[in-house]
């Protein structure tokens, strides 16, 4: 009896632990063994063509769902989004960017309702184009790039974070944004914050009205907000906050990855 060596081909005698041609040492898919991966009537399978399985068994990473059910699908626009790679994407991107903003304001239920309603006209826009993909490609990349703080229309727009600290979150409607802002003492826990209000931008600077309060915010510049310690901030703080409470502090944008479901601070 004879192996046949999956290295070079040639045939070397069974009782040898090695190929007589190559020195190969004789592995199972030279004996004939089953793969736990691949099930196959063929004795012997070639080194290239194993590699080749292998790379696109690791490499043939599943298919990015949207965040709707598909099967569920009624609407054109859906359809179409669920038959497009690159639309399902988009489709999966934006609902991770909502889904975030929208943790952020979460304390707040009228607000909550706003960013709802908005989401929802949003949508019936997308209806409207049926399923022309150029149409809803366009629509998703507004969409993110309003939520995300990279359009310049709408370059407040996002999350922005102190760590151990908290958070200043802004969400877009129209000309003007809904504001969420909560702080807390890291050290003891002493005092907290937590404000929710609508802004107004001008320029680089924000006018944030909240109950009766105005107190101002400015970008510094695309990953950095900065609430400065003001008398009209102290005033807020001494109404929204406990004793010695702040939100007068510089934060920094959060990222989303999308594709790791994973936030990052901008450095």
């Amino acid at each position: 009896m004879t192996l046949k060596c999956c290295k070079c081909g040639k045939k070397t005698r069974k009782f040898t632990q090695v190929c007589e041609s190559c020195g190969h040492r004789f592995c199972k898919l030279c004996k004939g063994q089953k793969s736990r991966h691949f099930i196959s009537t063929v004795i012997c399978i070639s080194v290239p063509l194993v590699s080749a399985l292998l790379s696109i068994s690791i490499n043939a990473a599943p298919r990015q769902q949207p965040s709707f059910d598909c099967r569920k699908a009624a609407a054109a626009s859906e359809k179409a989004i669920c038959a497009n790679v690159t639309l399902s994407q988009l489709d999966f991107q934006l609902g991770r960017t909502w889904q975030t903003l929208l943790r952020a304001f979460d304390t707040d239920s009228v607000q909550e309702t706003q960013m709802k309603q908005d989401q929802r006209a949003w949508i019936a826009r997308r209806t409207t184009c049926g399923d022309d993909s150029t149409c809803i490609g366009k629509l998703y990349r507004e969409r993110l790039s309003a939520l995300d703080g990279t359009d310049p229309a709408h370059r407040f727009s996002g999350e922005f974070d102190v760590k151990d600290v908290g958070l200043f979150a802004l969400f877009p409607i129209g000309d003007r944004y809904l504001v969420h802002v909560q702080t807390a003492d890291p050290r003891e826990g002493a005092w907290e914050c937590d404000l929710s209000g609508e802004a107004t931008p001008s320029g680089d600077d924000l006018e944030v009205s909240i109950e009766g309060s105005t107190f101002h915010a400015h970008l510094q510049d695309a990953a950095t907000l900065v609430v400065g310690d003001s008398d009209d901030v102290h005033a807020a703080a001494s109404k929204f906050c406990g004793v010695n409470g702040t939100f007068a502090f510089t934060y920094l944008r959060v990222r989303l990855d999308v594709a790791a479901k994973t936030i990052h601070l901008q450095p």
